[in-house]
């Protein structure tokens, strides 16, 4: 089936013939077939690489430009909700179609989504849309659920479950659901009451294998030997794949792992790049340096690069991150090393993958082997299509025990079947709250009958949920969430309030008692610790691990501080090690608002500069939700304090700096050196010649004018700067024409 047979606007096509796309591959020609343009519901589980996106972006289109309603599209990730949009962007644009992209910020109802025709956003951003009663939310004609798969996962599960239960009573339009290959498919096109199209059809064929020695054994008895110059397996095969002059993804358990690997394979790699991919990584090298502050981590990253390697880990920042995918894309970075969060993230194939260990670590459970549906993601990503006619997914043993064993574990084994994780306490906490407070559900037979429309609903009666939900009834009453009411189930005040601002209901409580603390301390004894501690105590927040060397320091500080602590202090051994990781993570927010060079919290924390960045992208939202719910309660001096705090997590200053980064493209760098030169209010600024702050390095005329615009009005703008910027060319043409002048007087 070619794309100009399809019922799609033809500037889509001709976009899509540029890209190389001219004819559907089988599993998108089956889902045509099965009704993807004729509104039917979807469930599409077939490989990595197989042609999902372009399915999303065929049904979007249509609808679209049919329906006049809007295409919602659900992502479990920021990172591939954006690469979603910036893909989306590219052919709807031409059709003068609005796309935009929603994340984060879950207590404004997004008006700008009122005039999109397209929305792609993560599932708590929906979430949240739905608890605000945003009406868009009813002008949805198709709703797009990737990774569908993911209804699996413990932390994610439950929500995109709950959004897909309330966008089907909702909406009522059509869903079209991708996900990778999966077991029991089927249940889920039952659920959503979808066609399936389920198939293993790859447009690489996708070898999976297992390494000992210098022996890689596939399917069907198939073994092939590699050379064998040492006696590490992994040595060997990086070897073998550089001689071919490939690329490799390697799959590592820890952090420590991806870094130390990347290291490794540093001046190996090097001696198989040209000059251009030199030039190019040395241009990227720079990148990193120049994006933020210059750390250890950042020139000991840009040091990788400039040798055709890198890492990839959650320790990176967002735009160290973006570099190093761009390069691997583009063909640059020969030798990728990841930890197992890539898999389940974007795009980013590569002829070979290698899956070093198959072992995941966790504090309760210990060391355990990764779930069959992982490795197949992980090792989905080998071959790159309109490049390879071949991937290969290579897992190494360490033993013939072991390759045996990982064979049959892995390479011939299914993936398990999806299961529903909503029938647990802390999901039922949240989904029941939420459901109450937008009134969606007012009596216990209404929440069962939600309960019957989600997968969990689906697969078994609803009511052996019943023991469960009465016990979060009954907790949510007796902590005043909901009323007391014994027919009706209502939301009050400070539960509404609650749910909307999009915390755990826990949350919520910790933060209403510890503020009713707060009200019996001294002035003095509330510090920034104490409401910094108060956000990393809760169950939203995701606090940094304890390390041996971290204890004495920080228990010597808690000794130190311990008036200052809203939350009561440890009584037990494990309460003790959940407090030191929370303190840790207050502390590094502590240095952030401090101002500390971001290398001195690296060394000091051992974090990387993503961890930073998400610790404070959490404890922001947490310190808003904070001093909304003081507001709420009527402490109106706590909430000027939060208030303040808040400003400065989400600028990383000192309080003297919270006036000037009202200033709109005034972060903490430039802030502060405005401040340390004198100009250290608004008010001041006002008062002071335009001329002066165009003298101060770093800021031009386009930042000023911004600055004064913001300050005084774009009338001010015209007339007092536009003086200097005409004063500035006569000063550039005359320093040009002088010297000319001299010239011509010479000759």
């Amino acid at each position: 089936m070619k794309i100009d047979d399809l019922p799609i606007p033809q500037a889509v096509k001709e976009n899509l013939k540029e890209d190389g796309i001219d004819t559907l591959y089988p599993p998108q020609i089956e889902a045509v077939k099965k009704g993807l343009f004729e509104e039917n519901n979807l469930v599409v589980a077939i490989p990595t690489a197989s042609g999902k996106t372009l399915l999303a972006l065929l049904a979007a289109v249509k609808a679209i430009e049919e329906t006049g309603l809007k295409t919602l599209y659900l992502s479990p990730l920021r990172a591939l909700a954006y690469e979603k949009y910036t893909e989306f962007r590219r052919y709807l644009d031409s059709l003068g179609k609005r796309t935009i992209l929603l994340t984060g910020d879950y207590d404004t109802e997004d008006a700008n989504a009122r005039y999109a025709d397209i929305i792609i956003a993560t599932n708590e951003k929906i979430d949240s849309a739905i608890r605000h009663q945003s009406k868009w939310i009813n002008q949805i004609g198709l709703v797009i659920v990737d990774e569908i798969h993911l209804i699996n996962d413990s932390s994610r599960g439950p929500t995109l479950e709950v959004v897909i239960a309330q966008l089907k009573q909702i909406c009522q339009g059509q869903i079209l659901a991708l996900s990778a290959t999966i077991k029991n498919a089927d249940e889920i096109a039952r659920w959503l009451e979808a066609e399936l199209v389920s198939s293993d059809w790859r447009p690489v064929k996708l070898n999976e294998g297992v390494l000992y020695g210098n022996q890689i054994m596939y399917k069907e008895d198939r073994i092939v030997t590699i050379p064998s110059n040492t006696k590490n397996s992994f040595v060997n095969i990086t070897n073998y794949i550089l001689k071919q002059r490939n690329q490799a993804l390697i799959f590592g358990t820890t952090r420590n792992m991806a870094e130390s690997t990347a290291r490794n394979l540093a001046s190996r790699v090097r001696k198989t790049l040209n000059k251009g991919e030199l030039q190019e990584l040395n241009n990227s090298a720079n990148e990193i340096l120049s994006s933020g502050e210059q750390t250890k981590q950042s020139k000991g990253l840009a040091e990788l690069i400039r040798q055709g390697v890198s890492y990839h880990h959650a320790g990176l920042n967002p735009a160290q991150r973006r570099i190093v995918e761009r390069n691997f894309k583009q063909g640059n970075i020969k030798m990728l090393s990841a930890t197992p969060t890539l898999a389940a993230g974007i795009n980013l194939p590569a002829r070979y993958v290698i899956i070093k260990s198959i072992h995941r670590y966790d504090v309760t459970l210990g060391s355990y082997p990764i779930p069959v549906l992982e490795f197949k993601q992980q090792a989905g990503r080998a071959g790159r299509p309109q490049y390879d006619t071949e991937g290969d997914a290579i897992v190494i043993a360490k033993n013939e025990y072991d390759a045996d064993n990982l064979f049959n574990m892995y390479i011939v084994a299914e993936t398990e079947d999806i299961e529903s994780r909503v029938a647990t306490e802390p999901a039922l906490r949240r989904i029941i709250l939420g459901q109450i407070a937008t009134e969606n559900t007012q009596t216990m037979n209404e929440l069962n009958d939600f309960f019957s429309r989600t997968f969990y609903g689906h697969k078994q009666d609803p009511s052996s949920l019943s023991s469960i939900i009465k016990k979060v009834i009954k907790f949510l009453r007796e902590e005043g969430l909901i009323t007391q009411d014994p027919d009706y189930l209502l939301a009050t005040g400070f539960g509404k309030r609650v749910s909307q601002l999009y915390i755990d209901p826990m949350s919520g409580i910790i933060i209403r008692n510890c503020l009713e603390r707060a009200k019996t301390m001294a002035n003095q004894l509330l510090t920034d610790m104490s409401f910094l501690h108060l956000v990393c105590s809760t169950p939203d927040v995701r606090f940094v691990t304890i390390k041996k060397d971290d204890q004495f320091k920080i228990i010597n500080y808690v000794g130190e501080h311990e008036d200052e602590f809203l939350t009561e202090l440890p009584s037990s051994t494990f309460e003790l090690e959940l407090f030191m990781s929370q303190v840790k993570t207050a502390l590094i927010l502590q240095d952030w608002v401090s101002e500390t060079p971001e290398d001195m919290m690296l060394d000091r924390y051992n974090v990387g500069s993503g961890d930073i960045f998400s610790v404070v992208h959490n404890a922001e939202w947490l310190l808003y939700a904070t001093s909304e719910i003081a507001k709420l309660l009527g402490h109106s001096n706590v909430a000027n304090k939060v208030t303040i705090l808040h400003e400065r997590v989400v600028n990383g200053i000192r309080s003297d700096l919270v006036d000037l980064v009202q200033i709109s493209g005034i972060g903490r760098i430039r802030a502060r050196s405005l401040f340390d030169k004198g100009y250290e209010t608004r008010e001041i600024l006002k008062q002071t010649d335009p001329e002066e702050i165009i003298k101060i390095p770093g800021f031009g005329t386009e930042l000023v004018k911004s600055i004064y615009s913001h300050l005084l009005g774009d009338k001010f703008v015209e007339e007092r700067l536009g003086k200097i910027v005409k004063k500035k060319e006569e000063e550039k043409n005359e320093n040009f024409i002088q010297p000319q002048k001299q010239l011509e007087d010479f000759l």
